[in-house]
């Protein structure tokens, strides 16, 4: 058995995996930083921001009602923002109207009966109303089930705001308001998207309630 010397240092297997761990964890923030530098100078992304704010206050001053949904991460994305609206986000104040288009029951019978494609254009069918906003989370912008439900929602005088990722898809051209974070790293839009979507809760909470925040 080899014996160390007092001033050699032991390199272990799992300190080293650690180690490049670390480094790779050190890439990701830097990543991370220029994608925001980047969103930072980007004129598009911020007046989308600013029209998505205008179009959710617009609709929710009518009585209107915030419809979501996403697949896989922006499915628990899409719930994660009823939660905020419904819930609260920064301190407590009366409820506002959202909802996640996502039901086991709802979902898989129409996945089985008429298509996965469907899953979410018949809660649109069925939901939407004229003072409405569908609100479909995206990382491709490309999702078949957000885009039929786009087109219901186009239908019924609901206006769509996307939340999307890479060149926004084929979403972009359905939508009233299309916010793009250009990355194709998912993981890194996904990111992006969850700070959007605080973002919006934040600014929405702020203009009903900001006077009543204690």
């Amino acid at each position: 058995m080899t014996r160390q010397s007092k001033n050699s240092i032991l390199i272990r297997p799992w300190e080293n995996a650690k180690f490049t761990g670390y480094r790779i964890m050190k890439e990701k923030i830097k990543g991370l930083k220029n994608l925001l530098d980047q969103l930072e100078k980007d004129a598009t992304f911020l007046e989308s921001l600013k029209k998505a704010r205008r179009f959710l206050i617009e609709s929710l001053e009518n009585n209107g009602k915030i419809m979501i949904c996403g697949n896989g991460g922006s499915a628990t994305q899409a719930s994660h923002m009823v939660g905020e609206f419904v819930g609260r986000f920064a301190f407590d104040r009366p409820a506002l109207p959202a909802i996640s288009l996502f039901d086991l029951a709802t979902t898989t019978a129409v996945g089985n009966d008429y298509g996965y494609e469907d899953v979410f254009s018949r809660f649109v069918d069925s939901l939407g109303e004229k003072n409405d906003i569908l609100f479909p989370i995206s990382t491709s912008g490309n999702s078949a089930n957000c885009l039929k439900a786009m087109e219901s929602a186009r239908k019924k005088g609901v206006k769509n705001i996307a939340l999307l990722g890479r060149d926004g898809g084929k979403m972009k051209n359905l939508a009233d308001v299309a916010i793009i974070i250009p990355e194709n790293d998912t993981p890194l839009v996904q990111e992006i998207h969850l700070m959007v979507i605080h973002w919006l809760c934040a600014e929405i909470e702020k203009y009903f309630f900001g006077n009543n925040k204690k």
